[in-house]
């Protein structure tokens, strides 16, 4: 199908792209669910003249579960090798259906624990033991735990998948050392009964994690087999074609440095031993620091492509070939591309980052990558009518003729239904409540979708309708009238 934009788009089974209109509601399209883009705001692409991504996790697409356990026995390695972890936590293996994005680590109690926005604890974990009861109450007064930088860490990228599931099952292997005894706040270990507190055990962890990147051990075990760990889509290439054809401009934005990005977006876009991949973009920013970037940023430098040292801009001598950059903020990409900020769509995978603080801080429009979103959408197909079962119960306990045979049915449901996922449920949510990651998902992305080459199944004059909201009042008047 050609649209008004010059460029061919598959066929969609519409009329004109004046006529089209996207809408999550709209049951009637033939792009399946697993690569349809999800509405919260409307968004007219029609409007969009400036297409800027996100690479690790939105353009770079990792293999799970594979990438995570690299991440996961690097880390091992060095809690052994440099901070003199005993070598059977080698032993430790990788559940794929055990960690959850989203999840926030207690320092204090050792937990990991999902919570809804307000900081309603729906599921606590200790270790792989999960937390309930009179237990968990004992834990948190009122089933409740602020976000509290001091005391809690939020898990908030899917690299913090690894560090997610090391933390559980260093936490089940020291619940279960024979010379280790449970007391207040950690362990008492070995014969000098050492204590090792939960913090410290946290600490330990995230040095190893921040290893892996300082030293780019990770990236550098990536590269050397990336057809192990990158994901590679004919439809990227030809999505970013197409929007350069048809007069609108793209950019890179990566917090990632210069040597990596150009040995995925080589293997992604281009040819090995060269960098025409850069022929895609109008323009290339690594070293980003997101989410400072969206605020005071860094200093702004060209990159020598050559060398991938740092020149200044001002000041500096413009190095020959294709510019790329280091650092800036957002104001010095759409001063360099002649951008208003409305007319700017950014896509990326960090909710953070990449959404929260640039709809706080510029007028660019979001998509949010949630790669885990064809996996969500598989096992909702699969319950069913489960979820809305729920919340009929629910919207009944006060009128059930047996309350405690309809809170028996609901709890049963909402293990079923968690359960579907995972050992820690779904990322959007617990049961029928929005968890922190889903609630912020809701208010903050303009949309969403489960990978960046979504976006290749929609015409450049799609408009994303958003869903119709209403308050409970006008809700009970629109029925009634």
């Amino acid at each position: 199908m050609s649209s008004s934009d010059g460029s061919t788009t598959p066929s969609l089974g519409y009329g004109s792209d004046d006529e089209l209109i996207g809408d999550t509601m709209d049951t009637k399209s033939p792009i399946s669910a697993e690569k349809r883009i999800f509405v919260n705001r409307a968004v007219n692409l029609q409007k969009i003249q400036y297409y800027g991504f996100d690479m690790d996790y939105t353009l770079c697409e990792y293999i799970s579960p594979d990438f995570d356990i690299l991440a996961f026995s690097l880390a091992k390695q060095f809690m052994v090798d440099s901070l003199n972890y005993p070598q059977q936590i080698l032993d430790l293996e990788y559940n794929p259906r055990f960690p959850t994005r989203g999840l926030w680590y207690d320092r204090v109690e050792g937990n990991l624990i999902k919570v809804d926005q307000f900081g309603k604890i729906l599921i606590c974990c200790h270790g792989f033991r999960l937390i309930q009861g009179q237990e968990l109450r004992g834990m948190y007064p009122n089933k409740v735990q602020r976000k509290d930088a001091e005391r809690v860490y939020v898990m908030n990228t899917l690299f913090n998948l690894a560090e997610t599931h090391l933390i559980a099952s260093l936490t089940h292997f020291m619940d279960n050392r024979s010379d280790a005894e449970l007391v207040a706040g950690g362990w008492k270990v070995g014969p000098d009964r050492r204590k090792v507190t939960y913090d410290q055990l946290f600490q330990d962890l995230r040095e190893a994690i921040e290893n892996l990147h300082e030293e780019r051990i990770l990236k550098i075990k990536t590269v050397e087999n990336l057809q192990k760990y990158v994901k590679k889509d004919a439809r990227l290439p030809q999505f970013l074609a197409r929007i350069r054809e048809s007069g609108r401009k793209t950019f890179l934005l990566t917090n990632s440095d210069w040597w990596y990005t150009q040995h995925i977006m080589r293997y992604l876009l281009g040819d090995k031993d060269n960098d025409s991949w850069m022929s895609y973009f109008d323009l290339s920013i690594v070293d980003a620091r997101k989410p400072k970037f969206f605020d005071a940023g860094t200093k702004f430098h060209y990159i020598d492509t050559n060398t991938g040292s740092k020149i200044g801009v001002e000041g500096g001598e413009q190095p020959v070939g294709p510019l790329v950059y280091s650092g800036g903020n957002h104001e010095t990409i759409t001063g360099l591309l002649g951008a208003a900020g409305p007319d700017v769509i950014y896509c990326g995978d960090h909710l953070h980052a990449d959404v929260v603080k640039c709809r706080k801080l510029c007028e660019w429009r979001t998509l949010l990558i949630v790669p885990e979103l064809e996996h969500e959408v598989n096992i909702t197909r699969e319950v069913g009518g489960l979820l809305p079962e729920l919340v009929d119960l629910e919207a009944g306990l006060g009128s059930a003729e047996d309350e405690a045979e309809a809170r028996s049915r609901i709890w049963h449901g909402i293990k079923k239904l968690d359960g579907s996922f995972g050992h820690t449920g779904s990322v959007f949510r617990a049961g029928t409540r929005l968890s922190y990651f889903g609630s912020n998902v809701l208010f903050w992305a303009d949309l969403y979708t489960g990978s960046v080459n979504n976006l290749a199944e929609y015409s450049l004059s799609w408009r994303f309708g958003a869903p119709q909201l209403t308050l409970p009042h006008e809700t009970m008047l629109i029925q009634q009238s």
